[in-house]
């Protein structure tokens, strides 16, 4: 009786969430019993993000940092998520970061020549281009740049006289023509008028032709000491390179023109002279010449000339003489002027040059002179003095 009244008891005692439940006997485990066991089941963490909707291409933060079981490599906490259908046992993976964002690349450079930097960086030009070859520097100041010309002839005045292309002029002219020594026979001096002719090609405006020519008219000179006169002329010739340099482009403007120049004078005297000796003296010659107006209407002119190293000989007459073996000789030439412009075509100038020469030979002359001298290293000293009034006509 009382053993009844224990179990009894024992039964009431027991509901259905005691912790301790017995292994029924059947072969397959329910969810109750599961669930009535020691140990829970729980939910993967992972079926948290199923229910989350996100658009494709988007990047959430984990709510749970999770480890693989056999993976020694951390799952980054970014993870990128895609609307599909939930998985029954979804699999977690290492994302990879995403990639840094690159600047545009520069777009490609055909391979060529590289040009060297210019010093100062302006503009980005190159030295090359800020200072062109010698050669081309040298050609721009003789001749003149293409921008150089163009400049000229859109600013040049119409009635200017440098505008013209080719001039020609025409001078009558008086010299005096003497030679002075200590050997009796290279001794003298004539004088008479003459006649100058002048041309200028100008081929651009700054780089041109120039030719000039002087001969004397029905000019003599003394011979023998009966004072008897033998015809004699007296010839200049001068041709050569200009190179003009402009100061402005009003008809107030300087202009400077220098060259390298061929220059031939000679004094022929009679072949009948008893007396005299003529000479010719050849060589190049290195000219200077300007204008500097002082109104539009008139303008100073000047040159100079410098002929080291002439070739010089004696024109022999009846004398067969020789100064000396040889000579040195050396000349210089001053020029000084003015110009009235009338218009464009027509000026009208006016210019006085001297030209003086040195010649020096060594050795004593061939024969004694008309006095009985045979000097040794005798001295000559040729001067010409021209005084031109003439006209000039352009185009």
């Amino acid at each position: 009786m009382v053993v009844m009244l224990w179990v009894g008891s024992a039964f009431a005692q027991l509901d259905s969430s005691s912790a301790i439940l017995l292994k029924p006997g059947g072969k397959g485990p329910s969810k109750q019993n599961l669930d009535s066991s020691r140990y829970k089941v729980r939910t993967p963490e992972s079926r948290k993000d199923d229910d989350i909707e996100e658009r494709p291409g988007t990047y959430i933060p984990s709510p749970v940092p999770s480890q693989r079981q056999n993976s020694k490599v951390s799952v980054s906490t970014q993870v990128q998520v895609t609307t599909q259908a939930p998985a029954p046992a979804p699999v977690l993976a290492p994302v990879p970061q995403p990639a840094p964002v690159k600047s545009p690349e520069p777009p490609q450079i055909i391979p060529g020549p590289v040009p060297i930097a210019s010093p100062t960086g302006e503009n980005g030009g190159s030295s090359s281009e800020e200072h062109p070859p010698v050669t081309v520097q040298v050609r721009e100041l003789l001749l003149g740049g293409e921008g150089d010309i163009e400049e000229y002839n859109a600013r040049i005045h119409p009635e200017d006289p440098r505008a013209n292309i080719l001039s020609i002029s025409l001078a009558p002219a008086y010299f005096y023509d003497g030679s002075s020594s200590n050997y009796s026979y290279r001794n003298y001096h004539s004088d008479g008028p003459g006649f100058g002719l002048g041309m200028n090609v100008w081929l651009t405006p700054f780089f041109g032709l120039q030719s000039k020519y002087f001969s004397s008219v029905s000019s003599s000179v003394r011979d023998g000491a009966a004072g008897s006169v033998v015809p004699m002329d007296t010839q200049e010739f001068e041709a050569g390179l200009r190179f003009r340099r402009h100061f402005g482009y009003t008809r107030r403007s300087a202009q400077l023109s220098w060259g390298l120049d061929y220059s031939d004078s000679s004094n022929k005297i009679s072949k009948d002279a008893t007396s005299t000796m003529g000479r010719k003296t050849s060589g190049l010659s290195l000219t200077l010449e300007g204008t500097v107006p002082t109104s539009v209407t008139y303008a100073h002119i000047f040159e100079v000339a410098i002929r080291p190293y002439q070739h010089h000989s004696e024109v022999q007459t009846s004398v067969a003489a020789k100064t000396g073996a040889k000579s040195q000789t050396n000349s210089v030439h001053f020029g000084v002027g003015g110009q009235w412009t009338l218009d464009r075509h027509n000026q009208v100038f006016w210019k006085g040059q001297y030209s003086v020469e040195r010649n020096l030979f060594d050795g004593p002359a061939s024969k004694p002179d008309v006095h009985g001298n045979t000097p040794d290293g005798v001295s000559v000293t040729n001067s010409l003095l021209i005084f031109y009034f003439g006209f000039k006509w352009g185009s």
